[in-house]
């Protein structure tokens, strides 16, 4: 008995009171190149907004679906017949779901930095541009 109480307490992984911990992984960090880095993170914000758009939509249109099959099952031409209601029904699914695409679309066009950042950033690309113009000139 001895023996045994003396493998478990010499196995942490085996004694009850030693507490386990277990290290997640993080996120890989993405790369980006040095003046590409906010492009491509408001198209990745883009695109969220336009996945998110499209689920919504699709959302809608499988309830317009079943509320037609529905209707045409429970009575004849019972799809004709509650159209307009199950259009509304399809429609306001579609908006419920799609109610934060405003909002996240204007998160998306402001960016991480917010409208500061990007407003010195393109000053200074301007500038930078401008006298490369002239220059030329």
């Amino acid at each position: 008995m001895d023996q045994e109480n003396n493998t478990l307490s010499s196995n942490p992984l085996l004694d009850p009171t030693h507490p386990i911990v277990i290290k997640a992984k993080g996120k890989k960090k993405r790369k980006y190149s040095r003046g590409l880095k906010e492009v491509q993170q408001n198209s990745r914000s883009l695109a969220k907004v336009s996945d998110d758009l499209a689920r919504s939509v699709s959302k809608g249109i499988r309830t317009y679906r079943k509320a037609s099959d529905k209707s045409a099952q429970k009575k004849r031409d019972g799809a004709m017949v509650d159209f307009g209601l199950n259009l509304a029904k399809g429609l306001s699914k579609s908006l419920r779901t799609s109610s934060s695409v405003p909002e996240d679309l204007a998160q998306a066009m402001m960016g991480r930095g917010g409208a500061r950042r990007r407003l010195r950033r393109q000053m200074r690309l301007t500038a930078r541009i401008s006298r490369r113009i002239l220059k030329l000139r």
